[in-house]
């Protein structure tokens, strides 16, 4: 059928056909029941586990951390009580050394109405090894008693020095001459130059609290509010008592004096500064990874002196306000 006003178009069950000015189109739909279309399934997605929150992330990275670096230190300890420990460390906002290297800690509540809040931490000189082997012993030790004290231990305050086997952190700074003590600011440089010919050893940085080591410390001062601190060094062989006057507790070798402190000390900073007592056990060369069962009776006693100082600062702030 033609029209002359140009091509009809007929269509059939899905074919048209045109014809018209010597053209010829035709567009083919394949009937359904001619070819059966295949139905393919598409793969179900795998069901996504929940992303972990950067503090989860932060959280496995210090337990994995602490697990490497604790089986490091010096003395024999049971693996459970190595694993046990690192289940239960913490770490504060920012508590991170200068290469990002957690500043963990852990905590054991004390059971005595009366007792004390004790903050101890070692290795903030890295390359002071035995230093380490008290703070974990003390550690291991708080997982098995009920402990009368509050404490909070942080076993390696200086990562970055530990790693490298060096007194100062990656900065070149002594740790414990960057407090921001009152006196830094006239003090700490000059002290420095003078009487310590500028010693790369204790140099004591370019401000007070410059380095993040330093800020969580303080960070951890501030949030646990310590009645008492204890810092672990090597190698004199001394219990060295920034505080009121008490009487001295027998612990031998460790011979009870009072050695002074010094601007950007932790000493000067808590005790001389804010009244909180400072007891620094220095320890004589290789005592703590030899003889760690009178690690035990060392914590004891520095728990008695924790007591036996703020008894004495009690009766002295009553005295004062009568």
């Amino acid at each position: 059928m033609f029209n002359k006003l140009g091509p009809t178009v007929i269509l059939i069950t899905g074919v048209a056909i045109g014809y018209g000015f010597n053209h010829f189109i035709s567009v083919v739909d394949t009937p359904a029941d001619q070819t059966e279309k295949k139905v393919v399934e598409k793969p179900q997605p795998k069901p996504q586990k929940p992303k972990k929150s950067p503090e989860e992330i932060l959280m496995a990275d210090t337990q994995k951390y602490c697990n490497e670096n604790l089986n490091k230190i010096p003395g024999q300890f049971a693996a459970d009580h190595l694993k046990s420990i690192c289940e239960k460390v913490k770490i504060l906002p920012n508590c991170t050394s200068v290469e990002g290297d957690p500043i963990f800690h852990m905590e054991k509540e004390g059971v005595s109405k009366r007792g004390k809040r004790i903050l101890a931490l070692s290795l903030i000189h890295g390359d002071e090894f035995p230093s380490g082997t008290v703070a974990l012993k003390w550690m291991s030790r708080l997982l098995d008693i009920d402990s009368r004290n509050t404490w909070r231990v942080i076993p390696i305050a200086n990562p970055d020095g530990w790693k490298k086997g060096t007194r100062m952190n990656i900065n070149g700074l002594d740790l414990n001459r960057n407090f921001p003590t009152n006196d830094w600011d006239d003090m700490a440089l000059d002290r420095w130059k003078n009487q310590k010919k500028s010693d790369p050893r204790r140099y004591p940085g370019p401000g007070g609290g410059s380095e993040p080591e330093t800020k969580c410390l303080i960070s951890h001062i501030q949030q646990f509010k310590p009645d008492f601190i204890i810092s672990v060094h090597t190698p004199y062989g001394i219990l060295d008592f920034d505080g009121p006057e008490i009487d001295a507790p027998h612990f031998y070798p460790l011979q009870w004096r009072r050695f002074g402190n010094f601007p950007g000390s932790l000493g000067r900073y808590m005790w001389k500064d804010r009244q909180v007592p400072v007891l620094t056990i220095e320890l004589k060369g290789n005592d703590a990874i030899t003889k760690l069962e009178e690690l035990d009776k060392l914590q004891d006693i520095t728990g008695l002196v924790a007591i036996r100082a703020d008894e004495k600062l009690s009766d002295s702030e009553k005295k004062s306000n009568n």
